[in-house]
């Protein structure tokens, strides 16, 4: 295909494509002759006929691509297991599930971001490529809304301190989310495909160590107020150095005509073709078009898992009940922060320890097998908070639970790569593919603090055993359906469909 002479700005015109035989189109579009592509977001980020294969990345720059999830895990984690639970109790005394699990509505429903994210992430044209643009936009939102979050804990006033931090909470989750679908349409973007199971071990690897991270500095300052400076730290650090390692080629000097260049002749926003019928099109995983059905299922899987895995959030709360210390007292005061600060730290150790070779290991045994194996132990782990109350054999369980997890993080996003209906608009489905998180840790967590609010009290006022059985079992049940789900997945790399 010839090259097409591009006139200057201020005379450029619509460029009518000259006709190409089908078969041509079909072998420039990488699709087979006379099949049809609806999307205009592959031509718009300029698509070469031959493109060149991508060489092999180093360990190292995959760690540098991912330092944005290792402040993501640290994060998302401590927020949820402590900072979360405790702001809940400090805003909403005697009604802290029920604030809990509206904060955790709010951050899943932030999700819905994500694919508007994609799409502008993949139509974006600017000298830093299509991800990293949209990555420091983010930064440039969650910074302003942790400084507004910690003053709002603060202030006096009870009820507009509480609406400042919950507009600070929402401006903040949806800022990240944004970050995020950009940074994980980087793998995609430049690993190559036979790297793929390597390249997601090192991002759980990342995301397990700064959720530990996050927990250490929790165990070590315990006065919550710090945490906001910790989160505004990480986003410093960590934004730059991924910027740096992800090394996007310029998409200002693309195949398509139409793009509008900045006044400094280096950046643009969206392309002018802005489809509103296609960004609709964004929220959407056809159950019977043979290239997204099995992203459909993996879609569906995921949202059972983590309505299951939410259970999670409301450890704080089952410790603080139902634990009991060597000498057989309860836990009080700061003590089951503290205690889950601990096993999230000791979880995370096993979930990074167990990541890497998990990831490595999918290449060979298949995805699924992977993702099963962890669904089986989170519900073995279930039974066991059902039976097990000493903090000293909890202890062991926190190992196992992060173990298992840590398994189905890595290999799950390995397996929304080999399930993509396109890796040249990976950010667009890996969006959707996160909205799936959104559903289940929204409907996890409504449904939970539901069963803990209405749960029979002891004598002290503490939820009974009762109510954490409950809520466990109906955890289990979800892991199982995330398991079953799995036979209907059908990944296109051959390594991913061995089992």
């Amino acid at each position: 295909a010839r090259p097409i002479a591009r006139s200057p700005p201020h005379t450029r015109r619509a460029h009518v494509p000259p006709r190409v035989p089908s078969a041509a189109r079909a072998v420039a579009m990488d699709t087979e002759p006379g099949a049809r592509d609806d999307s205009d977001t592959a031509r718009l980020i300029g698509m070469r006929a031959s493109a060149p294969a991508r060489a092999r990345v180093s360990t190292v720059r995959l760690i540098g691509i991912n330092a944005f999830m290792f402040g993501y895990g640290a994060w998302i984690s401590s927020f949820a297991m402590v900072t979360l639970p405790s702001e809940s109790t400090r805003f909403f005394p005697g009604a802290e599930s029920v604030a809990l699990g509206s904060f955790l509505f709010i951050a899943g429903a932030s999700q819905l971001s994500g694919p508007w994210a994609g799409y502008a992430s993949d139509r974006t044209r600017h000298s830093l490529g299509r991800r990293r643009p949209m990555i420091i936009k983010g930064a440039y939102v969650v910074t302003p809304a942790l400084v507004m979050m910690f003053v709002a804990r603060t202030y006096n006033e009870k009820v507009y301190a509480a609406s400042a931090y919950y507009i600070g909470f929402t401006a903040s989750m949806l800022a990240l989310n944004v970050m995020y679908t950009a940074a994980t349409g980087i793998v995609p973007d430049l690993i190559p495909e036979s790297q793929t199971g390597e390249a997601n071990g090192v991002l759980a690897a990342m995301s397990a160590a700064g959720a530990c991270t996050g927990f250490v500095y929790t165990m070590v300052y315990p006065n919550l107020g710090s945490l906001y400076w910790f989160y505004i730290g990480l986003v410093f650090v960590t934004v730059p150095i991924t910027c740096y390692a992800a090394n996007e080629p310029s998409t200002l000097k693309g195949d398509v005509e139409d793009d509008v260049e900045g006044a400094d002749g280096e950046s643009s926003a969206l392309d002018s073709k802005f489809s509103w019928r296609e960004l609709a099109s964004m929220y959407y995983i056809s159950p019977t078009e043979e290239t997204q059905k099995s992203f459909f299922w993996l879609f569906v899987c995921r949202t059972f898992y983590y309505t299951g895995i939410s259970a999670q959030v409301f450890l704080q709360y089952l410790l603080r009940d139902t634990a009991v210390k060597s000498d057989g007292s309860k836990l009080v005061a700061h003590e089951p922060a503290q205690a889950v600060a601990f096993l999230s730290v000791i979880g995370q150790l096993g979930g990074m320890l167990c990541a890497y070779p998990a990831g490595i290991l999918s290449d060979y045994v298949g995805r699924r097998t992977m993702i099963t194996i962890s669904c089986a132990g989170i519900i073995s782990v279930y039974f066991l908070f059902i039976y097990v109350h000493n903090m000293s054999n909890i202890t062991y369980v926190g190992v196992y639970y992060g173990a298992m997890n840590g398994m189905f993080l890595s290999v799950d996003y390995a397996l929304a790569i080999d399930c993509l209906p396109s890796r040249e608009q990976s950010a667009r489905w890996l969006a959707i593919w996160g909205i799936a998180s959104f559903i289940g840790t929204s409907i996890g967590p409504t449904m939970f603090a539901l069963i803990l609010h209405f749960a029979p009290e002891t004598a002290d006022g503490a939820t009974a055993q009762s109510g954490y059985t409950q809520m466990l079992l109906i955890g289990a049940f979800w892991m199982v359906l995330c398991a079953a789900g799995l036979v209907l997945v059908r990944p296109k790399r051959l390594g991913a469909n061995t089992e």
